[in-house]
């Protein structure tokens, strides 16, 4: 490895070792052999996952990790725990997942679960001209939906302005 390499690498950790993630925050999932085992959110998502694999009954069960950086994190952990019930979350877990607090902020967890879907179509390799053509319907029609959506968000924050009650800001604990 020459020493550009080796900077490279260095300057992608802080000194504790952590991804830097410019102050934004990691939506990241842990895979077993059974499937899905958690979902959470962190802005030092390595430290994080490190902290379940030591600590964790079923830590030693985690085979994979995927880490996004999505634009409204805690909107798009709500959607993944609800709609891919991870083995081991218990927070939004149930049958319905809890209202995000204003128009605006369910208008962006729509928005994320849009956008995601459509990331996974595109990157879908077609296996025929008959796949090629129903995925770029699909991409077609999703682009149309996050474009809906997009300026949807931007209106509800413009009439909105943007401003959240006072008692209804949550910082999540650093791990």
């Amino acid at each position: 490895m020459t020493d550009i390499d080796t900077q490279f690498l260095r300057s992608l950790f802080d000194e504790e070792g952590s991804l830097h993630t410019a102050g934004r925050t990691a939506l990241y999932r842990l895979y077993g052999l059974e499937g899905l085992l958690y979902v959470g959110i962190s802005t030092c998502p390595l430290t994080r996952i490190r902290t379940h694999l030591q600590q964790q009954p079923w830590g030693s069960r985690v085979i994979g990790v995927r880490i996004d950086y999505p634009h409204d994190a805690h909107a798009a952990e709500r959607e993944a725990v609800h709609s891919e019930r991870p083995l081991h979350n218990i927070v939004f877990n149930g049958e319905a997942p809890p209202p995000p607090p204003d128009r605006a902020a369910r208008l962006r967890a729509e928005l994320a679960v849009q956008q995601r879907r459509l990331e996974e179509l595109q990157a879908a390799v077609p296996q025929s001209t008959t796949h090629l053509r129903l995925i770029l319907r699909g991409i077609a029609a999703a682009q149309t939906k996050v474009d809906k959506l997009a300026r949807d968000v931007q209106e509800a924050e413009q009439s909105e302005g943007t401003r959240q009650p006072p008692g209804r800001q949550t910082k999540r604990a650093k791990p």
